[in-house]
C-alpha cells in the first residue's frame, strides 16, 4: 500500500463542500476551532491558546503528511473556500494491513447543518477507493453520541470497547474508546 500526496495533494468535492489540504494560510480558522472548547469537547488534546499553538498544529500535521503518516483535509463551504469550518483525514494508518483511522472536528457553530456527514462520506469513499484501505476505524468516546450517530449513518459498526484506556490530558481522567469500523465493501480477497 504506497501512496504520496506530497506533490499532488487530493481535493474532494460535494455538492456544498471543497476538503483540501490545511496550509499555514488557514491558521486563524484552526485557531477558531481548536480554542473553542465545545468543538474540542472530545479531543483529547489541549485548547489552543494562541494562533502560535495553531501553527505548530499545521506544521506538525505537515510533517506527518510528508512522511505519508496523515492525510488530512480541511473542510471548507464553497462559498468561502478560504476559511475551514473543520478537520477530517486518516489521523493513523497501517499500512501493511489495509487500514485506516479516520478523525474529523467542525466548528461547534456549524454543527448539526450535516457537513461533516457530507465530508465523511467523501473521505470513506476516498480511503476505500483511492487509498485501497480494506478497513476504515473511528475511535469515539462513548458519551459522543451525536458522533455515534452520524458514524453508524455512514455504514460503521460497534466493533470494540475499551474501557480506561487512555489518560485524557484535559479532563485528568482515564477515558473509555468505542472503535467502530466499516469494510471496504468492494476489496478484492486474495
Amino acid at each position: 500500500m504506497e501512496f504520496n500526496f506530497n506533490s499532488n495533494y487530493p481535493i474532494l468535492e460535494s455538492e456544498r463542500l471543497i476538503l483540501k489540504r490545511i496550509t499555514k494560510e488557514h491558521v486563524d480558522s484552526i485557531f477558531s476551532m481548536r480554542s473553542d472548547p465545545k468543538t474540542m469537547d472530545f479531543v483529547p488534546r489541549p485548547l489552543a491558546k494562541t494562533k502560535e499553538d495553531a501553527m505548530q498544529w499545521i506544521e506538525q500535521s505537515d510533517k506527518l503528511t510528508e512522511s505519508n503518516d496523515l492525510v488530512n483535509f480541511g473542510v471548507f463551504l464553497k462559498e468561502d473556500s478560504n476559511v475551514a469550518i473543520g478537520i477530517i483525514g486518516f489521523v493513523r494508518m497501517n499500512k501493511a494491513n489495509h487500514r485506516g483511522e479516520i478523525g474529523y472536528l467542525s466548528h461547534s457553530i456549524h454543527h448539526r447543518k450535516g457537513y461533516t456527514f457530507e465530508a465523511l462520506k467523501l473521505v470513506v469513499d476516498f480511503g476505500f477507493n483511492i487509498m485501497n484501505f480494506h478497513t476504515i476505524e473511528a475511535c469515539i468516546d462513548p458519551l459522543n453520541e451525536p458522533s455515534i450517530s452520524l458514524i453508524k449513518k455512514i455504514g460503521f459498526n460497534l466493533e470494540a470497547q475499551f474501557k480506561e484506556n487512555f489518560y485524557h490530558p484535559i479532563l485528568k481522567e482515564f477515558r473509555d474508546t468505542n472503535v467502530f469500523c466499516k469494510i471496504n465493501p468492494n476489496h478484492i480477497k486474495n
